[in-house]
């Protein structure tokens, strides 16, 4: 499908303006806004008091298609429709496929049928006559630089507002998986009680994290050349249980970012478009930025190759705090430094 298929977020604001469809096909790597999705359409359709008789949830993989279809072509009872959601559609083939098309070329205008699928092939049946036939919503998973935003309109669904540090701070540490920042946010909410702002320090405080000693904080440092201070946070981490693959991975963006940076200067991009375009959050943009100056292109291209180095000696047995504290005195440049494990 092309990149402009409606997401989830379209379907739910269709279906804020009671757009009910006779078919739906959503689908996509994201399953935490496939289940969203599905659950916006059945609260569309269906009161709480007609769900007993007219939800049906199966598995193509689990069920006969005809007797799906059988069920899809039953009058709903004491509403106005039924929903049936057919979960992992895209196993269906051959004959069953057939069966799946001939309902989606004349479906049930009395049920909602949901079909839900990962990676459907729309060349084929019944996909194509869902196109015409029918809604398709694709369930994108979020790039890193759209995580943000995605956070700060979930904390605001919940009545919160989450601090640009606290947003950022919550994104490294749960990663893009959606399901799991839901999770953190609800217990944010609650953790909060009866504030409204979210903040890095209840991020620190829910996660385990400590906002002094964060990744972020170790970021900072480096980019400041403060080598004495990049091996503190090193040590505080790592000494509560800091992971070496999560450091290496964040300081690879970290010098992603700086060298996304350096070539829009170099190309001349304005400096109002270098935040959007690097996927640096507006918030720390000057602090990419500052460190920009301190790190000549070679450094930065150098710094790829020390975080790959680091990266194979972290599969072996190597100490790491030894090798934590080794790259962060090449990073910064200063070899020279002695540390004490």
């Amino acid at each position: 499908m092309a990149k402009d298929t409606p997401t989830i977020d379209d379907l739910l604001k269709s279906l804020s303006r009671k757009e009910i469809a006779p078919i739906y096909l959503l689908y996509g790597e994201e399953d935490f806004l496939t289940e969203e999705g599905t659950v916006g359409i059945i609260d569309a359709v269906l009161g709480e008091g007609e769900r007993e008789f007219n939800l049906d949830v199966v598995s193509a993989a689990d069920r006969d298609i005809r007797e799906i279809v059988s069920i899809a072509t039953s009058f709903p009872m004491m509403a106005d429709r039924r929903v049936v959601v057919v979960r992992d559609v895209d196993k269906l083939a051959g004959r069953d496929a057939d069966v799946l098309t001939a309902y989606c070329e004349n479906p049930s205008r009395s049920t909602c049928l949901v079909l839900v699928g990962t990676k459907p092939d729309f060349r084929k049946k019944p996909y194509v006559t869902i196109r015409r036939t029918g809604k398709i919503f694709e369930a994108r998973p979020l790039y890193d630089n759209q995580l943000p935003a995605w956070i700060t309109s979930r904390a605001q669904k919940q009545g919160r507002q989450i601090t640009p540090e606290g947003c950022k701070l919550l994104a490294a540490y749960v990663g893009a998986s959606l399901r799991e920042v839901q999770n953190e946010l609800e217990k944010l909410s609650v953790y909060a009680g009866d504030r409204k702002e979210i903040t890095a320090e209840d991020v620190a405080a829910v996660v385990g994290m400590s906002k002094e000693y964060s990744v972020f904080e170790l970021q900072k440092a480096i980019g400041a050349r403060d080598v004495r201070r990049s091996i503190e946070i090193v040590h505080h981490m790592l000494a509560n249980g800091g992971s070496v693959p999560f450091m290496l991975v964040m300081l690879m963006n970290y010098f992603t970012a700086l060298w996304k940076l350096y070539d829009m200067r170099r190309k001349g991009v304005p400096s109002r478009d270098q935040a959007s375009e690097a996927k640096i959050h507006p918030y720390f943009f000057q602090e990419f930025a500052d460190a920009l100056g301190r790190f000549a292109p070679s450094e930065i291209e150098r710094a790829f190759l020390l975080l790959a180095a680091a990266d194979e000696q972290a599969k072996t047995s190597v100490d790491p705090l030894q090798i934590m504290c080794g790259l962060v005195v090449q990073l910064i440049g200063q070899e020279e430094f002695a540390f004490s494990a």
